[in-house]
Formats: structure tokens, sequence, C-alpha cells
């Protein structure tokens, strides 16, 4: 490739230690979805309010997104990375001792919540400044892949553990060891800088007023704004989805389709393991199919959105398990397949200064999204008595997103960020 000899192959260490991470998180993150009604039994509350547990995650989530890029840019990868890990991980090790407190929970649950915020904005400054512009997409991809890997791993442990014996509490406090492999992975990878002709090229790559485009500059771009709108809808779809599925194939009928919490747990498998390679597949797509253009992946991916979550709820479908699987694979591809073009996008046509914080600004207000559709979940869930509600809106969000990617096009004064090897 033309930009391999300035771009280290260190690049897939640090690649390997930011998937962990997010991994780890997304692990603490959808722990207690798939046994939901265990908690709420154990807390003695209605399943409305016990889903503002998941609610209360997402919520602090979208907050400190917008600040974790500037943990990011003033003071590094590791700083950034290690206490957004232990965010997550010390509240969940401390669950058997605080987790009898309904109060105490949902305080764990924010402060778990921040970690996202911390470890997600590394993202950006990961893509631009340790991999060429051709394996933007594919290192991105990779990266939110770990997102349904997380999951993946979250929903279907969980539910094992609770049924060997162990408390909702011991059972999140298990899972926590994750955590601590990834803080011991970041601390000993993340620490190396990338190589300086890396960040002087990137500098010199863009038109001077790209080059010296402040954050306050980039906040005045339709761009930004527009982008954070769509990311906002986008994260809506995806944390319902992932917190309200599993949650919904378990509950007893109407509630839910009444499975059970083992049987959530392989089938939200389905779904997240068809996420994980939906966002790969959308980055290998971004670098090699759509070549940067960020439009492409994203009305498919939005498409589909809107096509394939509403089908969920309908007697029809899940009264057949095979039919109702693939529905919820189809469903789990357009929000996953869409999201690598969306860090690429980031990644190209932001300054190398302010990436990590225009990836917390994007992936913060937009998962307040995911925040505001947790929380009017569990409100129609209170309401209702059925989280059918909560889903049928997945399909309305994706109606959002492949309108709002109409409008979404990069700044006159932006460029494409093209490293080139010394001569």
């Amino acid at each position: 490739m033309e930009n391999s000899g300035i771009y280290s192959s260190y690049r897939w260490a640090m690649l390997i230690s930011a998937c962990f991470a997010i991994m780890s998180i997304y692990i603490d993150m959808i722990a207690i979805a798939p046994i939901l009604g265990s908690v709420s039994e154990s807390l003695k509350i209605d399943m409305g309010t016990t889903t503002n547990l998941m609610m209360g995650f997402v919520l602090s989530t979208a907050c400190v997104l917008i600040w974790g890029g500037v943990v990011v840019d003033k003071f590094g990868m590791t700083t950034a990375t290690v206490l957004g890990l232990l965010c997550a991980t010390l509240p969940a090790s401390l669950m058997p001792v605080i987790g009898n407190s309904y109060g105490l929970v949902m305080v764990a649950r924010l402060i778990q919540g921040a970690s996202v915020g911390f470890v997600f904005a590394t993202i950006g400054p990961t893509i631009a400044l340790w991999f060429p512009p051709e394996e933007h997409g594919i290192a991105g991809g990779t990266i939110l892949a770990f997102i349904s890997v997380g999951s993946a791993v979250g929903g279907l442990i969980s539910p094992m553990i609770l049924k060997s014996g162990f408390s909702w509490q011991m059972t999140v406090a298990l899972l926590s060891l994750f955590g601590w492999v990834s803080i011991v992975l970041a601390l000993t990878i993340t620490r190396r800088s990338p190589n300086p002709k890396v960040v002087e090229g990137l500098m010199a790559a863009m038109q001077p007023a790209a080059g010296q485009l402040t954050f306050g500059e980039a906040m005045k771009l339709p761009m930004t704004w527009i982008g954070a709108l769509l990311v906002f809808f986008n994260s809506w779809a995806l944390y319902v989805f992932l917190n309200l599925v599993p949650p919904y194939i378990a509950a007893p009928e109407p509630m839910g389709i009444g499975l059970g919490p083992i049987m959530s747990g392989r089938l939200a498998l389905a779904g997240t393991i068809i996420g994980i390679i939906a966002t790969i597949a959308g980055g290998l797509f971004f670098d090699k199919v759509a070549k940067g253009n960020h439009k492409i992946a994203i009305f498919i991916g939005a498409l589909m959105t809107a096509l394939f979550a509403y089908p969920l709820t309908l007697s029809s479908v899940y009264s057949n398990l095979t039919l109702f699987v693939l529905i919820l694979m189809l469903s789990g591809w357009g929000f996953n397949f869409l999201s690598a073009s969306l860090s690429g996008f980031i990644a190209m046509n932001y300054p190398p200064g302010i990436v990590g914080r225009m990836v917390g600004w994007w992936f913060g207000f937009g998962t307040f999204g995911g925040a505001l559709g947790l929380y009017i979940g569990g409100k129609t869930i209170g309401a209702t008595g059925s989280f059918k509600t909560a889903i049928i809106l997945i399909s309305v969000v994706g109606v959002c997103v492949f309108i709002l990617n109409l409008f979404l096009n990069a700044s006159k004064a932006e460029s494409t960020v093209v490293v080139k090897e010394d001569s």
C-alpha cells in the first residue's frame, strides 16, 4: 500500500487494545438486560422502572462522550482508556455489596455509563493517527464491531451464570473480569506515540482552512450538526435494540414473547453476531466499494433498520422461531452496517487536533438519542405493559436516519486526509 512505509505495524496492537476496551464496557452495559426480570424482583420494582437502569447508563454515556474527547486530546489515549475502563469495572465489581439498593445501583450505572464516553472518544484518534486512509473504514468497523461482541458475550453468559446459582449481583461482578484484563492491555499497549511523520503529514495534507480549524469553528459547520443528529437517531435504534430486545424476548406474554432469559440470550446473540459481521462489512464497504463515500452504506443501513424492526412485534413472526431469528438478524444488520461510515467520515473531514473532540461531540450528542429511546421505551412499557411500542419506534428512527443522510455532506473547507510516504 502507498502509505505502509510510515504507518507502523504496531497499529494492530492499538486495534486489539481498542477492541478489548469497547468489548469490556459493553459487556458491563448489557449484562443485566437478559436477566432484567431477576433484577426487578430483587429490587422490588416494576419492569418499566427497572429499564431506567439501562437508560441511566446510556444517559451518562451521552453526557460524558461530549467531554471524553477533551480528555483524549489533552491527556492522551492511555489516560482516557484506563479512566473509562475503571468507570465500568469498579462499580460492576462492587455490585454484590451495593446491589440491594435501587438508588445505589442507579448511581453505579451512571458511573458505568461514563466509561463509554471516555473509551469511545479514543476511536477517532486511533483511526486517524495509526491507520492509513485506505484502512479507516476497516479499522473503525472492527472497533465498532466489538460493541456487538461485548453485547453478545454479556447477553449470552449472564443468564448462564445466573442459572448456575449466582445472584444477579454476583453475575455482574464476575463479568467485570473482562474489564480488568482490558485495563492491563491498555496500560501495556497504548503508551506508544504514533509516528511523528504521520501527524505532520496529516496536518500538511489538510487545506489551510481545514488545518487551522478549531473546535469552535467546526461546531459552526452544517455537517457537524447534521452528523450528530444522524447519530442521535441511529443510537436510538442501537441502544433500544441492545437493551430492550433481550428482555422483550424473555418476558412473558403479553409484555414480551415469553421465551425466558436463557433463550433470550441465545436469540439476542443472533442479532449481535450479525452486528459484528455488519460493522466489519460496513467498514470494508466504505473502503473498497464506496471509496470513502459515506452516503451509500448509511442509506442501506437506514433502510434495513426501517424495514425489519417493526416485524419483530408481529405474532406471525415471533411465533415462527426461524423467521423471527432471520428478521432479528436483518434488523441488527442495518444500524451496525452504517456505523463505520460515520467514524470514517469524521476521521477524514476534521483535523487530527480536534478529531477526538469531534468524535466525542457526534457520538455524545448522538447518544442522547439512545437515552431518549430507552426513557420513552420504559414509559411505554409502564403504560402499555408491553415492549412492542419501544421496538416499533426503531423503524421510525430508521426513516429519520435515511432522511438526514440526504443532507450530510463534507464542508467545502475540508478535504479528505491523505498522507503520502516520503520520497
